[in-house]
């Protein structure tokens, strides 16, 4: 059986860590959008890898430190903005529909 590989990890004590993510999953505007979120508070970079992954590093600023959760809940993010991308490429115009049809006038 083969061995599972996690996509992320924390380095250098807990001051970085790095989430691969594979652009099969995850577009562009997802990952940015994510990352644009996190950069308040963490240095995050975004690199492409190779022509399938791309590798989010995420560092500490000041002198705290970073934990596993922190790589998960980022993860869940990128998973939760994908999901919404897709579902507005799928159902745009029709939410479009609705929301116009709802605040149209009403005919006596």
């Amino acid at each position: 059986m083969e061995k599972q590989q996690v996509p992320f990890q924390l380095s250098e004590d807990g001051m970085k860590g790095t989430i691969l993510a594979s652009k099969k999953f995850f577009g562009r505007d997802s990952v940015l959008t994510v990352s644009g979120k996190y950069s308040e508070q963490y240095f995050v970079s975004v690199q492409p890898v190779g022509e399938f992954d791309v590798e989010i590093t995420i560092s500490a600023k000041a002198h705290s430190s970073l934990s596993e959760d922190l790589l998960k809940q980022f993860m869940n993010d990128l998973i939760d903005q994908q999901i919404r991308i897709d579902l507005q490429k799928e159902f745009g115009q029709l939410r479009n529909i609705i929301i116009e049809y709802a605040f149209s006038p009403v005919s006596k």
